[in-house]
């Protein structure tokens, strides 16, 4: 298949008013606190001068003497300190698998041309909920690349451009060993989502390098694209079918027990896909290219757990 282009940023991502109106309802459902440095939205595991009271500590000096509790101290005659949960800033980061073989599919339903618009949508989430939003492009040659991050809605314009400029999917893609290499980005940490169909056979290290992004602080998750002949194949025959990454060919034969049992062997890659998420603490959803990005982020993201309605 011919690579398709990359929308144009002029008119990306195109929201119409009723969806726009909608992602500002939308937030990241956030499964630990924020570890930010600044103050911000999202519940921090830091101990401050919040709202919220969390307990007492023994008084120490140079305390803000507003802090100590008089009244606990008229009852024990001990000096103790109130402690508040900080409301803490969190980022977004945005991981955009652009391997060949996300070049599938037909106008919307391409599965590079879906995975830019939910990352579009998502980076507006994050960024009309003050979270800063950075996007990492996995391609190669070069690895992965960062674009710059965007802070506050004067930002967003800037990075739906970056975004329609993405290269369109092309080659192969090392996702294992791209994901890797994030360790070497100045990410800050928050909910780091990966768009990709995992096609590839090091998909087991890249749920891996996946999970150890958890132990830095960020909440990982997957969004799995895959396009509706991918659920379905609408095909019948001999045919001959064209590695997207690598170009090789092989002859196939389909017929209905070829079809079933290719539905068989998809349905066990998406229990093991799951099963590895599950595993390495990593969120996980499969859908369908066919369903329009509204309907995709609306209902089946926050079905997932992987967003939250508000307001």
């Amino acid at each position: 298949m011919t690579p398709a282009p990359g929308p144009a940023s002029a008119s990306f991502p195109g929201w119409d008013e009723g969806f726009a109106l909608a992602l500002t309802r939308l937030r990241f459902a956030l499964r630990q606190p924020a570890a930010g440095r600044w103050a911000g939205p999202d519940r921090s595991r830091q101990k401050g001068r919040g709202l919220e009271f969390l307990d007492h500590r023994p008084y120490a000096p140079g305390d803000d003497p507003r802090l100590v509790d008089w009244r606990a101290y008229a009852r024990h005659r001990r000096l103790l300190t109130r402690q508040f949960a900080e409301d803490r800033e969190q980022a977004v980061v945005l991981i955009l698998d652009r391997s060949g073989s996300m070049d599938l599919g037909e106008g919307p339903g391409h599965k590079g041309r879906w995975s830019l618009a939910v990352a579009a949508a998502l980076a507006q989430i994050g960024v009309l909920q003050h979270q800063a939003t950075a996007v990492v492009v996995l391609l190669e040659p070069g690895g992965p690349r960062l674009l710059p991050p965007a802070a506050g809605r004067e930002g967003l314009g800037a990075l739906f451009a970056r975004l329609g400029a993405v290269p369109p999917p092309a080659g192969e893609v090392r996702l294992g060993e791209a994901l890797a290499r994030l360790r070497g980005l100045p990410l800050p940490s928050g909910p780091a989502v990966l768009l990709s169909d995992l096609l590839t056979p090091d998909w087991p290290q890249a749920v891996a390098a996946l999970g150890a992004l958890g132990a830095r602080g960020f909440d990982p998750a997957v969004i799995q694209p895959l396009a509706p002949e991918e659920w379905e194949p609408p095909l019948a025959g001999e045919l001959e079918l064209e590695d997207a990454e690598t170009g090789l060919c092989r002859e196939a034969v389909w017929s209905p027990r070829g079809l079933e049992a290719y539905r068989e062997r998809l349905a066990a890659f998406l229990e093991a896909v799951r099963g590895e998420c599950h595993r390495r603490g990593v969120r996980h959803v499969a859908l369908s290219t066919g369903v329009p990005v509204p309907g995709a982020v609306l209902r089946d993201l926050p079905r997932a757990g992987l967003l939250t309605v508000h307001g």
